[in-house]
């Protein structure tokens, strides 16, 4: 990872110290702002590839951080740094942050593993010049979670898999997914309330729910639920890899829209 540099934007002395220890630990050279206008002064003068920023600085309050930093360097890569982590943490500063162009979020605390898990990640785009899609297969089943992992990863894209919601949201970045894949139960309507709990957690992200169709009238109408919800693409069983890899795509698509026409409106 040596020959990149990352701009820490932190408003902590101490934090800055430490997390910027943590970047020089993975190879990457670390430059240290104390706020957003000296972070906006570096960026002018020096040649950076990453910018780590807290979301709120002394200087910057009132949510625009990112668009500030995206507006000085549109090409660079962007990390958002937010306290606390979980499903409810600031979810409105964190849906503007993607709009205004943050590609990652650090939620802290966070582990030297965490980061060189994306300064990794971060480090491949460079080299490579691409992204792959990133998608989340949540399923309890083993076996499952692996038949979807393989057929999304021949497609090359990005897979990363959880038992549970909550497994995932230990190990996911909100900001750098595109597409979350996961069964429903339509033997009852409780379906619904998990793609809804989703559709909270991941602003923006496609959700893929897949599911026994069923011929019932509670069946019917839990599917039918499932899409009101918040559900870009509803996947019968049995499906090939093609369909997973197509219904993916396709619902990436609705939801960039929807992402695109929410961020349009509440401008």
């Amino acid at each position: 990872m040596s020959n990149y540099t990352c701009l820490l934007i932190e408003d902590s002395m101490i934090q800055a110290r430490v997390i910027s220890q943590m970047i020089t630990r993975t190879g990457w050279v670390a430059l240290i702002a104390l706020d957003l206008h000296s972070g906006l002064t570096v960026l002018a003068d020096e040649p950076v590839e990453l910018v780590i920023s807290d979301l709120m600085l002394p200087d910057s309050t009132d949510g625009s951080t990112i668009a500030k930093i995206r507006q000085a360097a549109p090409d660079v890569t962007i990390a958002a740094i937010s306290a606390g982590g979980g499903r409810n943490s600031a979810s409105t500063l964190l849906e503007r942050a993607k709009a205004d162009g943050a590609e990652f979020l650090l939620q802290k605390p966070f582990s030297q593993e965490r980061l060189q898990g994306l300064l990794g990640e971060v480090a491949e785009r460079l080299q490579s010049g691409t992204r792959r899609p990133h998608v989340l297969v949540v399923e309890p089943s083993r076996t499952l979670r692996k038949i979807c992992e393989a057929g999304l990863k021949e497609h090359d894209f990005r897979v990363t898999c959880g038992a549970s919601l909550d497994e995932a949201l230990d190990h996911i970045d909100v900001l750098d997914l595109d597409a979350v894949v996961t069964q429903v139960d339509v033997t009852n309507e409780d379906g619904a309330e998990l793609v809804a709990l989703m559709r909270e957690v991941f602003p923006g992200v496609a959700i893929i729910a897949f599911s026994d169709k069923g011929d019932s009238d509670v069946a019917r109408r839990a599917w039918l639920k499932t899409l009101e919800a918040g559900a870009d693409v509803a996947l019968p069983k049995p499906f090939s890899s093609a369909e997973l890899v197509r219904s993916v795509h396709n619902g990436m698509a609705l939801a960039a829209s929807a992402f695109l026409e929410a961020a349009r409106r509440s401008a």
